[in-house]
């Protein structure tokens, strides 16, 4: 069987229906809910885990993704936990919504997965639908993750991963200097850079696969 070649593949698989939320948005969320944010942007909704989370936390989220599978997953759960929430089907490149119209956002591993060009196209994006003063919360890979250099190199920094449960899916990998660079319309409020071991994944030799990320916090000025 061919390796899979996208998203919308992957989500076919269950094992990409992941249903706690990252602790990075639980945090996120705390912290929008005190300020009284309530319009929620999760770019890159997948499966649902957050969309399902934020509904719970009384936000208003609106959900994107570009893989009709997952929205799919999306849907199926928001509907068993009776937690109804918009989902549209759109290109992280071209946001289906109006100026200013979310008070936070966020991505999480949504934004390794396009040419660095691309990728600049979504931060755009992303600011363009913030209101003035809003925050977005997101996890990109850093230059020090294990899968960094895996496979083919389309441009610096970018590979098409060629083993690992990703294979075939477009990578990109930041560094800070390139990070920043990429987030220069924001204000930045945190960076950290994150390690832990991906469930998904175990090298030839059985040993554990550790991720290396980022985990960013920013602000609409």
């Amino acid at each position: 069987m061919a390796p899979p070649r996208s998203w919308n593949d992957l989500f076919a698989d269950p094992r990409f229906h992941w249903k706690e939320p990252d602790q990075g948005v639980v945090a996120a969320a705390a912290r929008w809910a005190q300020q009284g944010r309530r319009t929620v942007y999760d770019l890159g909704c997948g499966a649902g885990r957050h969309m399902a989370y934020l509904r719970t936390e009384g936000f208003a989220p609106v959900g994107s993704d570009v893989a009709a599978n997952g929205l799919a997953a999306c849907a199926a759960m928001l509907r068993e936990a009776d937690l109804p929430a918009p989902l549209v089907r759109a290109d992280m490149t071209a946001a289906p919504f109006a100026d200013g119209v979310f008070d936070a956002g966020l991505a999480t591993n949504v934004l390794n997965h396009n040419p660095r060009a691309l990728l600049q196209q979504a931060a755009d994006e992303i600011h363009r639908v913030l209101r003035p003063g809003g925050e977005f919360y997101l996890t990109v890979l850093n230059t020090g993750d294990w899968r960094y250099g895996s496979g083919e190199e389309v441009e610096p920094d970018s590979f098409i991963l060629a083993e690992g449960p990703e294979t075939g899916i477009l990578h990109h990998f930041f560094s800070e200097a390139d990070l920043r660079e990429w987030l220069g319309a924001f204000e930045c409020v945190s960076l950290q850079r994150e390690r832990g071991e991906l469930k998904l994944s175990t090298r030839p030799d059985g040993a554990p696969v550790m991720r290396d990320a980022w985990a960013v916090l920013v602000r609409k000025v």
